[in-house]
C-alpha cells in the first residue's frame, strides 16, 4: 500500500506540472499581472492541476500511514519518469533514448535500494528532545546553504537552494508522518488540536518559498539533482532517528544498499541534464491532449 500510493503521488505530482504548465504558457505574452493571475483561474486545465496538487498530498500522507519515510520518500523520485511520460505520450515531445536510460536507472537503483535495504517500520515514539534535536541540527543546515546561496555562480545557488529545500520536505514528511501516526491513534478530533498538522502547513510553505528560489536562481540542472537526491537520503535518516525504522545493516545488504542509491543519484543527474530543452508553446501539432506548451517544472518542460 505505501507503495502504490507513493507512486500515485508522484504521479500527481508530475501531472500537476504539466497542466499547470500548460494553463500558464497558454496565456497571451501581452497580458500579465492579476490579469494572468485571474485567467489562470478560469483555465480548466490549472484548476485541474490544483486538485492534482491536492492529490499529491493526500497520496503522500496515505502512504506514509502504510509505510516508512525510507520508503515512501526515495519513491517519489519517480516524478520524474512520469514527467518523462507524460511529454512523450500527451504532449507529443521527442525522448532520446538515453534519456530512458536515464530513468531505467533510477528505476534499477531504487529497486535494489528497496529490496538490500528492506525498511521495516519502527516502533519508537520520537519525544521531545528528539523533535528538538532533529529540528535544530536540520535547521541550522538550512541556514547555512541560504547563506551560501547569496554568492556564486547560478549553478551553484540553485544547488543550494535546491539542497536546502529538499532538507526542508524532509522535515516536512517527517510531520505528515507524525500526523499520521496520531491520526491512527487518537482520531481527527485529536489531530486538530495538535502541533504536527500545523507543523505540515508550516514546513510545507517554507519548501514551497525555498524550491521556487531554487529554481529562479540558476539553472534546473542544478537545482533538480539537489532537490531530488537529498530529500531521500535525508528522509532516510529522519526515519531511523525519529520513528526508529530499520534497515538491513549486513555488509552485503549495506553495499547493495549504497550502490542503488548512488545508480539512482546518477539517473536524477542524468535526466536532468538529457531532458529536451525548454520549449515555447506552438499550437497545432497532431495527437492527442491539448496543444503542446513549454516548461513544465521538474524537467524542464
Amino acid at each position: 500500500m505505501a507503495i502504490l500510493f507513493a507512486l500515485l503521488s508522484a504521479f500527481s505530482n508530475a501531472t500537476t506540472a504539466v497542466l499547470q504548465r500548460l494553463a500558464s504558457v497558454s496565456q497571451p505574452e501581452t497580458t500579465g499581472g492579476w490579469r494572468t493571475a485571474l485567467a489562470l483561474v478560469r483555465d480548466p486545465r490549472w484548476l485541474l492541476g490544483l486538485v492534482f496538487m491536492g492529490g499529491t498530498f493526500v497520496f503522500q500522507a496515505v502512504a506514509l500511514y502504510f509505510g516508512e519515510l525510507a520508503v515512501v520518500q526515495p519513491i517519489l523520485v519517480t516524478e520524474l519518469i512520469f514527467t518523462l511520460a507524460l511529454r512523450r505520450w500527451w504532449l507529443r515531445d521527442p525522448i532520446t533514448p538515453k534519456t530512458w536510460t536515464a530513468a531505467v536507472m533510477i528505476c534499477s537503483g531504487l529497486a535494489a535500494f528497496l529490496l538490500a535495504a528492506h525498511p521495516e517500520e519502527g516502533h519508537r515514539v520520537a519525544t521531545v528532545g528528539d523533535w528538538v534535536w532533529a529540528l535544530t541540527t536540520r535547521g541550522l543546515v538550512v541556514v547555512v546553504l541560504v547563506v551560501l546561496s547569496r554568492t556564486g555562480s547560478p549553478a551553484r545557488r540553485a544547488a543550494l537552494l535546491g539542497a536546502a529545500a529538499a532538507l526542508v520536505w524532509a522535515i516536512d514528511a517527517a510531520f505528515v508522518k507524525a500526523a499520521t501516526d496520531l491520526l491512527s491513534q487518537s482520531g481527527w478530533a485529536s489531530l486538530l488540536v495538535h502541533w504536527p498538522l500545523y507543523a505540515v502547513v508550516a514546513s510545507g510553505v517554507l519548501g514551497t518559498i525555498l524550491v521556487e528560489a531554487a529554481f529562479t536562481a540558476g539553472p534546473l540542472a542544478a537545482s533538480q539533482p539537489a532537490l531530488l537526491i537529498v530529500d531521500p537520503l535525508a528522509s532516510i535518516a529522519l526515519g531511523i532517528e525519529l520513528f526508529g525504522e530499520q534497515l538491513r545493516t549486513s555488509v552485503p545488504a549495506l553495499t547493495v544498499s549504497a550502490m542503488g542509491l548512488a545508480v539512482m543519484a546518477t539517473g536524477v543527474v542524468l535526466i536532468s541534464v538529457w531532458a529536451p530543452p525548454v520549449m515555447t508553446s506552438h499550437k497545432g501539432k497532431p495527437g492527442p491532449g491539448p496543444p503542446r506548451a513549454g516548461d513544465v517544472a521538474g524537467l524542464g518542460l
